[in-house]
């Protein structure tokens, strides 16, 4: 087993513990960030841990997701001297028995600047944009009105809320945090007296209201610590903070090891971002690997909106296929392809038609979010539920059609309409419902199918989800300006008409059964071998220009918005290669974007070809 070497990041975190002082751990790609948490929250046990245990108190270890929870949970072998959590998870953990606060921070804080917020839609007129925020201002102050009578406020992870029945939210959850942190002492204080030691892990995704917050905290001599681990170039996240200084007297540390990729990569990486030189420290130091730019032109794109037609869409795709075949790469199954977006994927993998109703005339940003996610309220019954239900049944599994349904059908739940049957009678009816689902798959659409589960009680349907399928389609012509707030029913109906194999190709798309991902879902992720597709036609996004941030000369200045976060994703892109890293750009100009690229030292000649 290998021995691992203290790095010279790691010497100084030590000495940031032993004489209690904050500092912020500035870790580059591959760097080995998590083995320094879990190396410092160990330490802080071995020294600490015994008068911690004696006062009641704990380590408080904030991380972004779930997953990454579980994961440091059990390299800490599930010792509840610490306390992991998501971010949401510790804040509520530490706002849910103060009512009178929460009240307090809905009072003056969150509910007025919702309804400011709602004031600015609102221009007096009878637009349904301006009636419906007419409409949520009367609400809001109903609720604020009702809170004073609200016995305990409950937090449903959501994003809805009903404040005057005590119900908050995901971004409740932080807005309260952030006013607390700001205003309360009393607060700070109980904070710190809980969790002398607080690490956050990935904090250039905390938001950064809480990240002041938190420094408020732990600001002064005598007071509790904070440890940030993260990289301010690997925030994807709209509202997280980015940068994350620890409070004033911290230290502040740059880990330069690279322990994943190949020497290759590592030198684009640096000459990418400047401000951390990495070098290869593990494994991968003996690992040359190779990094190449192949340069495409772009055609100008001919539908509405500045999209590819199917056609253009199909070249595009074939420029795709020359370039891996041409590496040696058609049919490796280590090959992971990168896109920013998911019309090249879906295009590919044969759910083109769903993507575009999900980014076309009828999805708001946050429908277009949800899609991206998987989270979508009219396609979550298909990829929770139906989707495997019908998987399940191709492949005879019959073990799991009954598992799927004792989890998700109100039907077969404990007080369901077979709760009293015996297994085999449970096993035949879920065969029959199964069958009967299958037979609709491939001759009815969307909306029969979704009716047929209602009724059959194989999903349990949202109450958005069942108000869409119970009212009348919509058959007055869509306006922009008179429906905007109205167009996600325009959405779902255009989705009940589709066919369900398109959604079944989503659903195993997002299962990550498929080679295909976007930039955005590989965070955290690492591959022998990646190829990145940049093309800012195709990814249809004002907010990304991978041509003018790679190539400014050639294609012209980036604003400061699209600069910072094409930058981020590009470095995250980047830096998934293990080994070997190849990147298929369309510019306008191949030439002088060659030339550019050379110029600005991020490649060598040889690293870059230009398709004729």
């Amino acid at each position: 087993m290998a021995i691992r070497v203290e790095s010279e990041a790691d010497t100084l975190v030590r000495k940031c513990l032993d004489e209690r002082r904050s500092f912020s751990m500035i870790a580059g790609a591959g760097s080995g960030k998590t083995s320094s948490l879990v190396d410092a929250l160990g330490r802080v046990r071995d020294h600490e841990g015994v008068a911690l245990r004696k006062h009641g108190q704990h380590i408080a270890c904030i991380t972004f997701t779930n997953r990454a929870v579980e994961v440091i949970k059990a390299r800490l072998g599930f010792d509840d001297l610490y306390l992991v959590s998501t971010l949401h998870g510790f804040l509520w953990g530490q706002i849910g028995h103060f009512c009178e606060d929460i009240r307090q921070a809905l009072r003056e804080s969150r509910i007025p600047a919702l309804i400011e917020k709602a004031k600015s839609d609102d221009n007096g007129g009878t637009s349904k944009k301006a009636q419906k925020a007419r409409a949520k201002i009367e609400r809001l102050t109903d609720q604020l009105a009702a809170i004073g009578s609200v016995e305990i406020f409950e937090y449903a992870e959501t994003n809805f809320s009903d404040y005057g029945k005590g119900q908050l939210g995901h971004d409740d959850i932080i807005e309260i945090a952030t006013y607390l942190f700001a205003n309360n002492a009393t607060f700070r204080r109980i904070t710190g007296l809980r969790f002398p030691y607080i690490f956050v892990d990935e904090a250039q995704d905390t938001f950064e209201g809480i990240v002041a917050g938190l420094n408020l905290v732990c600001v002064g001599a005598g007071l509790p610590m904070i440890g940030y681990f993260g990289d301010p170039w690997q925030q994807i996240y709209d509202r997280s903070a980015g940068a994350f200084a620890p409070p004033d007297g911290g230290e502040i540390i740059k880990k330069a090891e690279n322990f994943r990729c190949s020497k290759s990569v590592i030198r684009l990486l640096n000459a990418y971002r400047g401000d951390v030189d990495q070098y290869a420290a593990g494994e991968n130091a003996t690992c040359e690997g190779s990094v190449e730019f192949l340069l495409v032109r772009a055609e100008e794109p001919t539908e509405p909106r500045r999209r590819y037609s199917k056609e253009q869409l199909e070249r595009a795709l074939a420029h795709m296929d020359a370039a891996v075949e041409g590496w040696g790469w058609t049919g490796l199954k280590d090959v992971k392809r990168l896109f920013l977006a998911r019309q090249m994927i879906a295009r590919r993998l044969g759910f083109a038609d769903l993507n575009r109703l999900f980014t076309g005339d009828y999805a708001s940003s946050s429908a277009q979010d949800a899609f991206e996610e998987g989270e979508h309220f009219l396609l979550k019954p298909f990829i929770s539920t139906i989707c495997p239900l019908i998987a399940a049944q191709e492949q005879n599994d019959d073990r799991k059609i009954i598992n799927l349904l004792r989890r998700d059908s109100p039907a077969f739940m404990v007080d369901g309409l077979n709760a009293e049957k015996s297994l085999k009678l449970m096993i035949e009816t879920s065969k029959d419902l199964v069958n009967g689902l299958q037979a609709l798959w491939g001759t009815e659409t969307i909306g029969t199918i979704l009716r047929f589960c209602i009724d059959k009680q194989i999903i349990q349907p949202s109450e958005r989800l069942r108000e869409n399928l119970e009212r009348a389609p919509r058959t007055d012509t869509f306006d922009a300006d008179l429906h905007s707030l109205d167009k996600g029913e325009w959405l779902a109906d255009s989705l009940f008409q589709m066919t369900p194999d398109p959604v079944s190709r989503y659903a195993e798309y997002l299962d990550n059964n498929t080679a295909y991902s976007t930039q955005h879902g590989v965070k955290g992720e690492e591959y022998d071998k990646v190829m990145v597709v940049y093309d800012d036609v195709e990814a249809a996004w004002n907010q990304y220009s991978f041509g003018k941030t790679l190539t400014p000369l050639t294609a012209g200045e980036p604003t400061d918005r699209q600069r910072s976060i094409t930058q981020k994703l590009a470095y995250v892109s980047f830096s998934r290669a293990e080994e070997d890293l190849r990147v298929l750009l369309f510019t306008a100009d191949p030439d002088a974007a060659r030339a550019e690229l050379i110029e600005s030292k991020l490649l060598v000649p040889d690293q870059i070809r230009i398709v004729t």
